[in-house]
């Protein structure tokens, strides 16, 4: 309704029915998803036994004491007032009026029962329920009555009329037992013992916030702890296989008790280390000398190199002075200090005549070139990831992170707890505890320990709910679903 340029909403208060596809039919896959099972063909037909040898247990008082004398009145044995005035009259007409009141009581109560319990004494033997297809709630005493009518009219064709309608439920289509007599009423009969009970209301409500709960989000990639071959692109997480300095290489090895590096070292060159000839290139960059200092410092990293035993000849050529009458040559040009990803050298560098030869030193690891006056420092501890967090999506989309043990409940007391943080939750139907539950983070999910509640909790998984004894801790993992009384909470990683 529109008026002077408002829109006015008329709420028609219908209640919103879940399990309707999209054109309002009922969807057999949610009443599936919920544990509702069919009715077995086989106890269906004893519940029908059941009630039938009740209703002629009822006859029996009839069929005793006045079909008799019916019999004589309809043979011609006795004319209608000696029927009136026989001895045997008063009692048939007792036994005949107790028949009919017991008839009429049974026929009422099963009438009522069945419409709003969804169940008669038969289908109580049996294990079956009644309800209403669309709604799965009780089917009503409309239906039932009506149901029990057309079942009725079938026996005006003799043998063919019931013998249609009792076969009729397995030729349904969509293979939930529903015969003809069931689809003109929208009954459905399903399977109460093996199955869920549709009149279980507290588990009922479970059901269908389960169905209802959004699924546990994917884990999202961890990005790459290594660097990128090339700017902007990710690449593949090799530990001891890609430093921060772009160029490939190992680990440095180390012993039993000692901790492994893996990247740059930050310890600044020794000062007894013989010098380096000016060009001379190595892992990673170029090394410069003392009389280089005053240019540009080259912010190459260096790549520590694995450790080689003791060995007569150097790991790398100390510059020596030339033998005596030969030539000094000059020096090679000093190449750019921009890092490389290979060891192989940008230029070859001049060859240098041998000069006298001196003791090397043992080899060293390449440390990263530093300022000569930069002291030594110790390199970094390698980073861990943190450790996998958990937390709880209750089924009303809120989110609480376990970060520390928590209680949850009505109003939670953590005087029993301490240490604990509590947590108040919203209960309409007032199912929760005061202090309902006791969650706790532990290695690889959470921890739950009932505080003893009035209607206890339980742990879903894999669609099998599994009861939690009061003050018993229960390790849970991501994806499992949490029941505090009538309240659902799934289990995910943060």
């Amino acid at each position: 309704m529109e008026r002077d340029g408002m829109i006015w909403e008329i709420d028609d208060n219908k209640p919103k029915i879940e399990g309707l596809d999209a054109v309002g039919r009922p969807d057999p896959e949610y009443a599936a998803a919920l544990g509702l099972l069919r009715a077995p063909f086989g106890r269906r037909s004893l519940a029908l036994v059941c009630d039938m040898a009740l209703w002629t247990l009822l006859q029996l008082p009839l069929w005793l004491g006045a079909v008799p004398l019916l019999l004589k009145l309809a043979t011609g044995a006795i004319s209608p007032y000696g029927f009136v005035n026989h001895p045997s009259f008063v009692i048939a007409v007792v036994m005949a009026g107790v028949t009919t009141l017991f008839t009429l009581v049974f026929l009422v109560v099963q009438w009522i029962m069945h419409g709003r319990k969804g169940r008669t004494i038969g289908k109580a033997i049996a294990g079956i329920r009644s309800v209403n297809v669309r709604t799965l709630e009780r089917p009503g005493v409309g239906p039932v009555l009506l149901r029990f009518v057309i079942f009725a009219a079938s026996g005006l064709v003799p043998v063919v009329g019931p013998a249609l309608l009792l076969s009729s439920p397995t030729f349904d289509p969509e293979r939930r037992g529903r015969g003809l007599h069931d689809k003109a009423t929208g009954v459905w009969l399903v399977d109460a013992r093996r199955g869920l009970n549709p009149y279980d209301e507290k588990r009922m409500r479970v059901a269908r916030k389960m169905v209802k709960a959004e699924p546990t989000k994917g884990r999202s990639a961890l990005p790459s702890l290594a660097t990128h071959a090339t700017q902007g692109t990710q690449s593949a997480y090799r530990p001891g296989n890609r430093i921060s300095a772009g160029v490939l290489g190992v680990a440095r090895p180390h012993a039993a008790n000692e901790r492994p590096e893996v990247g740059l070292s930050l310890a600044t060159p020794p000062a007894e280390s013989a010098p380096v000839e000016t060009g001379k290139p190595v892992l990673g960059g170029y090394r410069k000398t003392d009389s280089d200092s005053a240019s540009a410092p080259s912010t190459s990293p260096a790549l520590p190199a694995p450790a080689a035993p003791p060995s007569p000849a150097p790991a790398s050529p100390a510059p020596v002075s030339p033998p005596i009458g030969m030539p000094q040559p000059s020096p090679a040009p000093q190449p750019s200090p921009a890092p490389r990803p290979s060891p192989a050298p940008l230029s070859a560098p001049q060859p240098t005549p041998p000069q006298a030869q001196r003791p090397a030193p043992a080899a060293q690891p390449t440390p990263q070139a530093a300022q000569p006056d930069e002291r030594a420092q110790p390199a970094p501890a390698p980073q861990r990831m943190p450790a996998a967090r958990f937390g709880l999506r209750l089924d009303t989309g809120e989110s609480i992170l376990v970060s520390e043990p928590v209680l949850l409940g009505r109003n939670p007391d953590a005087g029993d707890h301490p240490g604990a943080r509590p947590i108040a939750l919203k209960d309409d139907s007032r199912s929760l505890s005061k202090t309902h539950l006791l969650v706790r983070p532990v290695d690889g999910g959470l921890e739950i320990v009932d505080c003893r509640s009035t209607n206890g909790s339980g742990l879903v998984r894999a669609g099998i709910e599994y009861a939690v004894a009061a003050g018993v801790p229960v390790v849970t993992t991501d994806g499992d679903m949490i029941r505090l009384g009538d309240r659902v909470a799934a289990v995910v990683r943060v």
